[in-house]
């Protein structure tokens, strides 16, 4: 009873996680503080310690932690131990989730609960946007701000990169559950997904983020992939692809803040004067900040500057180099592959590449498309964002990582239809 009982709390606090991420951020620590003590409490990792032996699933779940014992062991030839405490502090999602998952009972996540914390993250995903509109609304009406619907103003106190990243996720989701349950499901079931992922697609645009379009077209892409290779007839496909470009162009035309900002950045860039004289801009900027940080890669290749000295290291460069607006702003590498090199080397680069390629690798081969659809969007997004440099990152990663693989990975019912789906 007892058993049973932290075992529902445990998969409660994983629903809130996914429920809250995209809609109210805040709270998380407390989530996650409270699975910590549950964990604890429940003293199953004493039962399943011994498994880490025998079961390989959960080694290579725990090794996600390795990235965090890196960056605790930068802390011993950093000087900036603040900074360094906090940075710890903001990744503690890197370690304990890896931890858990690895030590507990995954047979709880089968199919149907797997779907449900899933589709607990897109109705986060749709609750929160709505929120946000809401207040783009009352922005736009006592304020009369011109532009309360797009970009920061509409992000509000989520940053639009990572809101649109939350959003391609919900849209590969929502695609894969059509595809897969089509045509079996009901009328309903269909039109509601479409409607999802027609407006998860509307606020993307909205959000105006670079990357979250590029992300969205990959992940279109993929999906038509995916496709090709289930051997779906090809009149079906060319009416897949067709849609897709006319929901992606008349939202191009519907919403053009976003194309706007696109061909300004270009614009920018084509003048080499204007990277001198506009480093602020934010393409230009991280055009900037990269060279920046490939300089400090060579100067600190083997080991990097340490968890607690990266923003200081970054800052001082910026100044050296003449970027003031970019110093001022105390910006970091934006790209994680950068900032992880900078701060820990390349022994910290090739443990975040490998904690990426290996669960993708795997997850790819055994046909677990949704773990292989989320790594593939983090991937993407962190070349241009330091997204573990921040909790709404982090948290995204670490949790959705070490959950997907590891539930995967431990019912085998999750990746052959011949075999039954365990029942908790």
């Amino acid at each position: 009873m007892r058993y049973r009982v932290h075992q529902k709390i445990f998969f409660i606090s994983c629903l809130l996680l996914a429920l809250f991420l995209p809609l109210f951020p805040r709270i998380l620590p407390v989530i996650i503080i409270f699975m910590m003590f549950n964990w604890l409490l429940s003293g199953i990792y004493l039962t399943t310690i011994r498994k880490l032996l025998t079961e390989r699933w959960r080694i290579l779940t725990l090794s996600f932690a390795s990235l965090y014992l890196l960056y605790i062991i930068g802390m011993f030839y950093t000087t900036n131990y603040t900074y360094g405490l906090f940075d710890l502090e903001v990744k503690f999602s890197l370690f304990i989730f890896p931890v858990i998952y690895a030590t507990s009972d995954m047979t709880i996540f089968n199919l149907s609960r797997l779907r449900f914390f899933l589709s607990a993250f897109i109705a986060g995903c749709v609750a929160g946007s709505l929120v946000l509109l809401g207040h783009a609304w009352i922005v736009s009406e006592s304020k009369g701000v011109p532009d309360a619907f797009y970009y920061t103003n509409l992000a509000w106190y989520f940053h639009s990169s990572y809101l649109a990243m939350y959003y391609t996720f919900g849209i590969g989701l929502s695609l894969y559950y059509l595809m897969d349950d089509f045509p079996g499901q009901s009328v309903f079931k269909t039109i509601s997904l479409l409607l999802v992922i027609l407006y998860l697609e509307a606020l993307i645009f909205l959000l105006s983020s670079k990357a979250g379009l590029v992300t969205l077209l990959t992940v279109d892409a993929a999906f038509v992939l995916l496709l090709i290779f289930k051997k779906t007839g090809m009149a079906r496909i060319i009416v897949v692809v067709v849609i897709m470009l006319l929901v992606f162009f008349g939202f191009s035309r519907l919403f053009p803040y976003a194309f706007t900002r696109i061909n300004a950045a270009d614009t920018m860039i084509a003048d080499s004067r204007t990277i001198q004289t506009n480093p602020d801009d934010g393409t230009v900027a991280r055009m900037e900040i990269w060279k920046v940080s490939v300089g400090l890669i060579g100067e600190h290749f083997m080991f990097g500057v340490g968890t607690g000295d990266v923003k200081d290291v970054l800052i001082d460069s910026y100044r050296k180099q003449n970027l003031i607006p970019i110093s001022r702003k105390k910006l970091n590498a934006h790209n994680q592959y950068l900032q992880t090199f900078i701060t820990l080397g390349v022994f910290g680069f090739l443990v975040l590449a490998a904690t990426l390629l290996v669960p993708a690798w795997v997850s790819l081969r055994n046909r677990d498309y949704i773990s292989t659809l989320f790594l593939m969007i983090f991937s993407i997004n962190i070349l241009f964002e330091s997204m573990l440099e921040a909790q709404a990152g982090v948290i995204f990663y670490a949790l959705f990582n070490a959950l997907l693989y590891s539930s995967y990975r431990s019912d085998p019912g999750h990746n052959s239809p011949d075999i039954p789906v365990r029942q908790v």
